[in-house]
């Protein structure tokens, strides 16, 4: 392609087109070069209220204000929208771009079953919204942001000032990365739901409960990272007990409904059963759960239990969870 430029305001002269600028030219060409021709560029941060997902109520999730980018087709929702979720399902709100239609909007899909096929169908996820019985139960949070064109500083590192294959990926190390979710990232069981509770003790911190002698449960969804290079995704979990001089063994069950892009979730479970102390010395406990097997991009909702009623389960107190960790190896 010659050289060329834009944006000039008299069609026809130099790389002005007689016809004036289009749409397609506009979005697929300009708008690309300024947020770095990435394609999937995603929500655009701090545009209203990003686009964020929550509970809308019933089988409602409800989209808040905000903006995206798909392929070069802007977006703006400038009133929170419902998008109605399918009962006893988990499904995607995505950001729909249809060059049939003419038109972007908010659309629910089967998990990991979007689109993005330029000039034809362009999705942008939001969230996985779970439901059960008539109700949200778990909204998990998907937006990737767009990200603007931009390079070094003056001064900063360039080519020249590198000896030719001085710094190559195969030399780069891989590096252990953690992320975490919190208790306030859990969603209770429906079923068999844990407490949330809130302790007045000096650690003022809001925990779940798990009851002595019975099943408590809550819910948790990630998406595993897209720069994992291990097998597996090792998932600890913060815990303590509730109850001054009692020791014993807690038992915690995990149940992993794992999907790829477009797959049918698989189920892993298993249980450990680990010593329990009280939370009133200031130290929770770390134990790992599982080393569980994934691929980039899986979503993974996991259940996390306390089996009080269970023989291994001999802590006869209350036991609280604070934190889920999740630790992998990141292809620098």
């Amino acid at each position: 392609m010659a050289e060329t430029s834009y944006l000039w305001d008299n069609p026809g002269t130099g790389d002005s087109p007689a016809p004036g600028y289009g749409n397609a030219l506009l979005n697929q060409v300009i708008f690309r070069m300024l947020y770095n021709g990435t394609l999937n560029q995603g929500v655009i941060q701090g545009w209203l209220n990003d686009l964020a997902v929550t509970d809308g109520g019933g089988l409602n999730a409800a989209v808040d204000t905000g903006a995206s980018l798909n392929y070069g087709v802007w977006y703006e929702n400038d009133a929170a929208v419902n998008v109605a979720i399918a009962n006893n399902a988990t499904e995607w709100v995505v950001v729909r771009a249809s060059w049939a239609t003419q038109t972007s909007r908010l659309v629910a899909i089967a998990p990991g079953a979007f689109t993005q096929t330029a000039g034809v169908t362009y999705d942008i996820p939001l969230a996985a919204v779970t439901t059960v019985a008539g109700a949200i139960t778990l909204v998990a949070d998907l937006r990737d942001y767009c990200v603007f064109s931009t390079d070094l500083r003056d001064f900063g590192v360039s080519e020249d000032m590198i000896v030719a294959d001085a710094a190559t990926i195969a030399k780069m190390v891989d590096q252990t990365r953690w992320f975490s979710r919190g208790a306030g990232a859990f969603a209770a069981d429906v079923t068999n739901p844990a407490t949330w509770t809130n302790l007045t003790w000096e650690q003022r911190r809001d925990e779940w409960m798990f009851t002595d002698g019975v099943t408590n449960a809550v819910w948790c969804t990630i998406r595993v990272p897209a720069d994992i290079s291990s097998a597996n995704l090792d998932i600890e979990l913060f815990y303590a007990g509730m109850t001054l001089y009692i020791v014993g063994d807690v038992r915690w069950t995990y149940s992993i409904w794992q999907a790829g892009s477009g797959g049918v979730a698989a189920n892993t479970a298993g249980a450990i059963a680990v010593a329990a102390y009280h939370y009133q010395t200031g130290v929770l406990r770390r134990e790992t759960l599982v080393s569980q097997p994934v691929t980039a991009g899986d979503v993974l909702h996991i259940q996390l239990a306390r089996d009080g009623g269970h023989g291994a389960d001999s802590y006869l107190g209350d036991a609280i969870a604070a934190e889920l960790f999740f630790e992998y190896t990141a292809d620098s």
